[in-house]
């Protein structure tokens, strides 16, 4: 006697493994290791150069830096360059939450904006090597949580009205 598979447990097997791949999407999605310590030391330098070899450091610490960003995002838009930082797939552009892309970028211009005017206007320094300590608390924190801060924003990230009602994201493949 063969069993018949009925189409309702047809459906629930297919939602589960569609459930499964999603999982699995999300796990993929997160970089390595490496780019959170490589990043952490380089928000570490960048608040510490000045401390120790003075301010004229700034600009060639504040170059470096930038050409290390534009290098990362560069390597983000090819699927070599991805695999390489551990993002072997990435959200698709219409799974993202409108809202938090428009507020994502209101946040990125705020920050462009203030940055190199709001440090001008605050008192100096309460002590002596405060770039240091503060660098060394925000490198260590990029180091420690980062996995977990991206987890974060990608859950923030997702569109939570799904059109074809299964709920959760999609993933594509480079």
């Amino acid at each position: 006697m063969s069993e018949r598979v009925t189409p309702s447990a047809e459906a629930a097997r297919a939602l589960r493994d569609i459930e499964r791949r999603r999982g699995q999407a999300r796990a993929a999605d997160q970089e390595s290791r490496w780019v959170s310590v490589v990043f952490g030391v380089a928000i570490f330098a960048e608040l510490a150069a000045p401390d120790f070899f003075g301010d004229g450091v700034r600009s060639w610490i504040g170059l470096a830096v930038a050409v290390l960003g534009c290098a990362y995002v560069l390597m983000l838009r090819t699927p070599r360059g991805g695999a390489l930082l551990g993002r072997p797939t990435r959200l698709r552009k219409d799974e993202l939450s409108p809202r938090f892309v428009w507020l994502a970028r209101l946040a990125i211009l705020a920050v462009m904006l203030i940055g190199p005017f709001g440090l001008r206007f605050l008192p100096h320094a309460p002590f002596p090597y405060t770039r240091t300590v503060v660098g060394a608390v925000l490198g260590a924190t990029l180091i420690i949580f980062g996995r977990n801060l991206q987890r974060a924003l990608t859950s923030l990230a997702l569109r939570r009205d799904n059109k074809d009602g299964l709920g959760g994201a999609t993933y594509g493949s480079r």
